[in-house]
């Protein structure tokens, strides 16, 4: 198998397993709130013992980078288990943070949908990450202007915008 064939491998098998999150996040809403919340706040916690651990092993860095980095592994630690103490902060924070993810990757779904580099792309291609980039937009800004719009609501749209992006996914490893 080519690299490129290896590579077209992936993006099939990511855009499925988002599809299946997709599906999974609107059955279940509840345990995919607290699932996100949960793998949050371990993925902070492993993060910060790592930053801490290599600030120390870094010898050829500067001692100010290593401190800078032990900082940041610290900070980390602490925001970790300030969500798993406290659940609703960190539901709040998580509904932020991935709102944000989401406009990130619209952005970049629009740029490169509509870039000019992108007339090696099929115009269908293009048109779907156009429609994929401006519906994360849509979908992320009206979370971040209306907070209190609900987890329920946000967890059907990133299910769409997951559902979305795994059918690019396939698209994009299948053509």
């Amino acid at each position: 198998m080519q690299k490129s064939d290896w590579l077209r491998a992936v993006r099939v098998i990511v855009g499925f397993i988002a599809i299946a999150a997709s599906v999974v996040a609107l059955t279940l809403p509840g345990l995919a709130i607290f699932t996100l919340l949960f793998l949050l706040s371990f993925v902070l916690l492993f993060l910060g013992v790592a930053r801490i651990a290599h600030s120390a092993k870094a010898k050829l860095w500067s001692k100010g980078l290593r401190a800078l980095y032990a900082v940041a592994g610290l900070l980390a630690l602490i925001l970790g288990a300030v969500v798993l103490a406290f659940p609703l902060l960190g539901i709040a924070t998580l509904v932020f943070l991935l709102a944000l993810a989401l406009l990130a990757y619209g952005i970049v779904s629009l740029v490169i949908g509509g870039s000019a580099a992108a007339s090696l792309v099929s115009k269908w291609k293009r048109a779907l990450l156009f429609i994929v980039g401006a519906l994360s937009v849509i979908f992320s800004l009206i979370v971040l202007v209306f907070p209190g719009i609900g987890l329920v609501t946000l967890v059907v749209w990133l299910s769409v915008a997951f559902l979305l992006n795994g059918i690019e996914s396939i698209v994009s490893g299948i053509e």
